[in-house]
């Protein structure tokens, strides 16, 4: 009994399978024939028509190769363009002083004396020779000097006003820039330094350092000055 079912199942199998390579090979005829029935011109426009596409395709693909390079030159000269305005902005801070530096430079002490007088306009024209000289940024005790620096004489000898602030001996005088050609910028003869170690005998201190920091400004505070509103 068990043999007998063995066999019906294996023919049903058989015939299955025969039933499904038949109609394969039916549909594959019956396209050879559809195209074998098609005239000439139909089976050339045919041809032409896949010709057509398989090229629009390799176009697509070159349109799209095209349109990927563009974008990756694009998104460089973006990313040069944006690191090109960062230097920018960063050499306007310094410029402006809105934000701290360090650096190779000059250190120029005015040590205190009674006999001679060091007043704010011998301190100004230290800051000009200095800016002569290629000086990228200056403070003063401490102060950054920006394009709003100012300073006043008092009443009082040893003190000068810079920017609202008191400040005295020692002054010190700090320069970011190339040492050397600092040091010889403001050594020039009858030049401020050179006037004031020998005719008015200040005991100045020139030192050239390998690296010194000068802070950044203070914020400025706008009291009448604002936004134009659209």
């Amino acid at each position: 009994m068990f043999k007998k079912k063995w066999q019906l199942t294996l023919t049903i199998a058989f015939a299955s399978l025969g039933l499904l390579l038949s109609l394969q090979l039916r549909a594959h005829k019956a396209q050879v024939n559809d195209l074998n029935s098609q005239s000439s011109d139909t089976l050339a426009v045919i041809a032409k028509n896949l010709n057509t596409k398989y090229y629009q395709l390799i176009q697509e693909v070159w349109d799209l190769r095209t349109q990927r390079k563009l974008l990756e030159q694009s998104a460089s000269q973006n990313k040069t363009a944006l690191e090109a305005m960062a230097m920018e902005q960063q050499k306007l801070n310094i410029a402006l002083g809105t934000v701290p530096v360090e650096g190779p430079g000059l250190i120029i002490t005015v040590p205190e004396n009674s006999e001679n007088y060091f007043g704010s306009q011998d301190t100004i024209d230290i800051i000009n020779e200095l800016w002569n000289a290629g000086a990228e940024a200056v403070s003063v005790n401490g102060w950054r000097i920006s394009n709003n620096t100012f300073f006043l004489p008092t009443n009082e000898l040893s003190t000068i006003i810079m920017n609202d602030h008191k400040i005295s001996y020692p002054y010190v005088i700090k320069a970011i820039g190339q040492p050397v050609a600092l040091d010889k910028g403001i050594s020039i003869p009858s030049g401020i330094i050179d006037n004031l170690k020998s005719i008015y005998k200040i005991p100045l201190e020139i030192k050239q350092v390998d690296k010194l920091g000068l802070p950044a400004i203070s914020s400025p505070k706008f009291k009448y000055a604002f936004l134009v509103k659209d």
